[in-house]
């Protein structure tokens, strides 16, 4: 990947590590993705497992050095007859060399959404209380466990049922302050979903509530998604 970024026009009221992004950078990175998948279906898996490797390399040229990578995989399992258990871990790691002392804003792992469900995209880690601005972190984990079974329907319809357990936490950034709230501690969610097998592909519809967060994350009650969670 060959990137250039300019970041221009930024708010006087946006935190002032947002602000210090602003600027022209380039990017020269190379990065790889091995995934090793044993399930027996792609799209609704019932049974065994998918893991995978991803991993980033920049400062082959430009202004940004940095190495990251994240390992994880998803478990399946049959409990009874359509009804399946699947369980999913993922950690991931930012380091920064050379000239770089630090890892830049919008290169760091951000975590919420359908990544940690019951809340927001970007919705926990560490942030800005004075602006309310996340500012992603260089260390993450996440874990769910979740139920699939049948919603009582026509198995052509290609409606499921979910239930779900989410944890995870994200951490680490390189330059710190006074207002800048930075742990990890664990924030953990509980719901139940439904999902559909349309023709254009998977949709599905999530309802969940945080039952461990901290008082500046944001919280998501509803989220629509589309795709697999691969």
């Amino acid at each position: 990947r060959l990137e250039k970024t300019d970041i221009d026009n930024v708010g006087v009221d946006a935190s002032r590590f947002i602000r210090d992004q602003q600027g022209t950078r380039t990017k020269s990175s190379i990065s790889q993705r091995l995934v090793y998948d044993l399930t027996d279906s792609r799209l609704s898996p019932s049974e065994g497992y998918f893991l995978w490797l991803d991993s980033e390399f920049a400062g082959l040229g430009g202004d940004v050095e940095f190495i990251s990578g994240k390992t994880g995989g998803s478990f399946f399992y049959p409990i009874a007859d359509e009804v399946v258990c699947d369980v999913l871990g993922e950690i991931g790691a930012f380091e920064s060399w050379g000239g770089d002392d630090e890892v830049q804003v919008n290169d760091r792992y951000f975590l919420g959404g359908n990544t940690l469900r019951g809340f927001e995209n970007a919705g926990v880690g560490p942030r800005d209380l004075a602006t309310d601005d996340a500012l992603g972190g260089n260390r993450f984990y996440r874990g769910s466990a979740e139920v699939s079974f049948p919603f009582g329907l026509y198995e052509e319809f290609g409606i499921k049922g979910h239930g779900f357990a989410d944890v995870g936490s994200l951490w680490d950034v390189d330059d710190g302050g006074v207002g800048v709230v930075d742990d990890n501690s664990i924030r953990a969610s509980v719901g139940a979903g439904v999902s559909w097998r349309s023709p254009i592909g998977p949709i599905r519809l999530d309802f969940a509530t945080p039952v461990k967060d901290e008082s500046y994350d944001d919280d998501e009650l509803f989220r629509f998604s589309f795709g697999t969670r691969f």
